[in-house]
Parts: structure tokens; sequence; C-alpha cells
């Protein structure tokens, strides 16, 4: 059974001025990744660290959580272990930041 559900990142993009606040964004991505651009107040967690840091996450349990990687894979085990640890609102960004037309920083 699946713990999330998918948006299309293209859609996301397209909605982002009136959507960005349903949200709480998640960048799953290497710190490299990061760096080279991510979505305007992405929190950082890299889906390889999600398992020791899934703490940092628990003041927005409860609200809807976007995760965020390139492609939409690694996005994908992170939510995984947030519903593993409790997190119900998850959404993963189908297409990751390859398909992302938005605003980056």
């Amino acid at each position: 059974m699946k713990n999330y559900q998918d948006i299309e990142a293209k859609e996301l993009s397209e909605k982002y001025a009136k959507v960005k606040d349903d949200f709480v964004w998640v960048d799953v991505r290497t710190d490299e990744e990061y760096d080279e651009g991510h979505i305007p107040g992405s929190i950082h967690i890299p889906h390889d660290q999600m398992e020791k840091r899934y703490h940092e996450l628990t003041p927005y349990q409860g609200k809807k959580l976007m995760l965020i990687c390139r492609s939409g894979r690694r996005s994908v085990l992170a939510c995984n272990v947030l519903a593993e640890k409790g997190f119900s609102e998850l959404y993963n960004m189908k297409g990751g930041m390859l398909e992302w037309t938005g605003p980056i920083e």
C-alpha cells in the first residue's frame, strides 16, 4: 500500500504561487544537488539521513509534506521512512527537480 500521493512536478510548478503555503517542502537530494538550486523555503534533509534526522520534521507532523528529489525516486524512499515514523500527510513530487519549472534559489 502506498503511504503517499504523487503530484506531478510540472503541475506543481504551474500552481506554485497558489499552493506554496499548502505544503512543507522537504528536499531530500544531496548537499551538492541542493546547493545547485532548490525550491525557496525548502527544508533540506538528504534521503540517506532521513532515518536519523526525521525528528527535525516532527513540528510539521499533521501538515502536508512535499518530498522532493532529482527525479522522484529518492523522495519515495523518504516518504516510506516518514510513514514508518508515523507521518501521514505525505506527497511525492513526481518527476522531481528535473521537471520543476517553478522558482529556485
